[in-house]
């Protein structure tokens, strides 16, 4: 049964086998925000070209951190260079700048004091440390116009699924499309029989 509008967000949209474009072929995408005015999400299982220690240098943090073989994420193919970090800290207020609240405790935020503090912490960090607000870093974001993403769940493009932050912080990359499936309980190959093959 599809949602209304306005309830897909916090969720995932998993992309259904073959979805057809590459910016988006076997993508999570943590859905942000979602009304009226469109919707906004960020792929969280696509690796960047670049690390986390490769990508603060870039940005003019010098070397801190420059050890720091982190994933950074392709978000999506909108603004890809602006970058964003997605974190477990029910601190940050939506009311701040550039901070979304995803939900009760899950934020991402670009504003410039969280990558400083990011910076300052990667620096300090002990190897194999676990950052405790477990933040992950995001180039780009991916952006729907008002009714578009209905209009592509409603061609069968994605499937809306339920947030579930074990596989946003804990599922390792190569993972998380099928396991953002098994939230239902299903595997991708159930979906492709079940749209019949693909288009003629």
């Amino acid at each position: 049964m599809m949602k209304s509008l306005g309830t897909l967000a916090p969720g995932f949209l998993i992309a259904s086998p073959p979805l057809g474009d590459p910016n988006f072929d076997r993508t999570v995408v943590l859905l942000a925000i979602h009304g009226d005015s469109g919707a906004l999400g960020f792929v969280v299982n696509r690796a960047a070209p670049l690390n986390l220690g490769q990508l603060l240098a870039f940005a003019g943090y010098d070397d801190n951190g420059a050890g720091d073989a982190s994933t950074v994420y392709i978000g999506g193919p909108v603004q890809p260079s602006s970058g964003w970090i997605l974190c477990v800290d029910p601190s940050l207020s939506s009311e701040d700048n550039g901070v979304i609240s995803v939900d009760d405790r899950i934020r991402v935020t670009s504003s410039r004091s969280a990558f400083d503090a990011l910076a300052r912490d990667v620096e300090t960090r002990k190897p194999g440390e676990i950052d405790p607000r477990r933040r992950t870093v995001l180039l780009g974001y991916s952006g729907w116009g008002p009714g578009q993403l209905e209009g592509e769940i409603a061609a069968g493009a994605w499937l809306p699924v339920p947030l579930d932050e074990r596989v946003l912080f804990d599922v390792s990359l190569e993972e998380r499309w099928e396991q953002a499936y098994a939230i239902l309980g299903i595997q991708p190959a159930a979906m492709m029989s079940m749209r019949g093959g693909g288009d003629a």
